[in-house]
């Protein structure tokens, strides 16, 4: 064989594997976003880019606090992964509205590459010692978050 043949043959064998690869592009990249609520509890989101846009896979409140129609108070922290249904960030704009049970989450906001702010609430159905229900919310809480890492 010739040495033309070889390199002709090295050259198409180099085109072959970069033509079969994976495009870079492609693979998904995670951004972790980490900040604080009006009560001072940190809150944290990771949002994942592909080529289908930006999505909110994962989003921690550690501790909120809600208070009770009887005026008492408790503590409650919380996360989601969102896995297959994550959460779209559409120009910037992020809007979460969920009830689970005696629990409702509304989280909305904007997500930009480097920062973010929004408003989160949170309601929850609790008994008094006596047992009867009420309603416990945080109110309307501020959050802003800055950009950390990539994953």
């Amino acid at each position: 064989m010739g040495k033309r043949s070889v390199l002709g043959i090295a050259v198409l064998a180099c085109l072959l594997v970069l033509a079969t690869a994976v495009p870079a592009h492609a693979a998904p990249r995670l951004r972790l976003y980490r900040g604080e609520t009006s009560q001072e509890h940190n809150i944290r989101f990771v949002v994942v880019k592909t080529d289908a846009g930006r999505f909110v896979r994962e989003m921690d409140l550690l501790q909120i606090s809600l208070t009770c129609e009887d005026q008492t108070t408790l503590d409650f922290g919380f996360g989601f992964g969102f896995g297959g249904g994550q959460v779209p960030i559409i120009d910037r704009a992020v809007s979460f509205d969920q009830v689970f049970g005696e629990l409702a989450i509304h989280i909305a906001g904007e997500l930009g590459s480097l920062q973010g702010q929004g408003t989160v609430s949170l309601t929850m159905a609790q008994l008094t010692p006596d047992e009867q229900a009420q309603l416990c919310t945080s109110g309307d809480l501020t959050w802003t978050v800055e950009f950390v890492r990539t994953l």
